[in-house]
């Protein structure tokens, strides 16, 4: 992709970011939103947004840290959005994960994305597979069993609990199984050497000149 190209997107994303940002206002006045209380968020997101978009102008390796930064930032924001709306605060006691180590693991796999890095992209994926798992996990712990949220499930979570890690684990396994399988690749074929036939001894023939004086 050219300069030109990369330009042309960057306008296209930052005209429908404002067409966004107009038609939200607009809707807000109308029907009377209060507009500081659910979009104080994105104070957090959209400078997260902003260095995202400086690391991708270019694939120097430097940049990858500012993807990675701005993908922290903007899923903080994210996670903040959605807590503000649902009311539900206590879920940082599992939401961290998606933070540490998910927003991590989105940044490598942008940046892989950008920088045509396979590498960067496998590692992200498997970064962010933990997360989603860790997150999962420690949701179903805090809020089904502890019942942080309100929500308890009492005696039924001795029997729930165990079937739900059991699942968990088995996931594990069967991911960790198949990223080892598309990992390992057979090693090169050995060119098999064939035996060279032995070939008669060669007779010199003598030439019309030494005919000549031998006769």
């Amino acid at each position: 992709m050219n300069n030109n190209e990369q330009h042309e997107r960057n306008t296209r994303a930052l005209g429908l970011l404002l067409l966004a940002v107009g038609a939200w206002i607009l809707v807000a006045r109308f029907i009377h939103i209060d507009l500081g209380f659910w979009l104080w968020p994105f104070w957090v997101i959209v400078p997260g947004g902003l260095i995202m978009a400086l690391g991708f102008r270019d694939t120097h390796r430097s940049n990858e840290g500012l993807v990675t930064f701005g993908s922290i930032v903007a899923v903080t924001g994210i996670i903040l959005f959605v807590q503000n709306i649902t009311g539900q605060w206590q879920s940082w006691s599992y939401a961290w994960a998606l933070l540490f180590p998910g927003s991590i693991g989105l940044g490598q796999y942008l940046w892989g994305k950008r920088a045509d890095d396979e590498t960067k992209v496998q590692r992200g994926e498997k970064i962010m597979e933990t997360a989603l798992v860790l997150f999962v996990a420690f949701g179903l712990f805090f809020e089904v069993v502890l019942g942080i949220g309100g929500f308890h499930l009492g005696a039924a979570s001795s029997i729930v609990v165990p079937v739900l890690l059991i699942a968990g684990g088995a996931a594990l396994y069967i991911m960790s199984m198949n990223g080892g399988r598309k990992q390992v690749s057979p090693p090169p074929s050995r060119p098999q050497n064939t035996p060279v036939p032995p070939q008669p001894p060669v007779h010199q023939v003598d030439s019309q000149d030494d005919i000549t004086q031998h006769p």
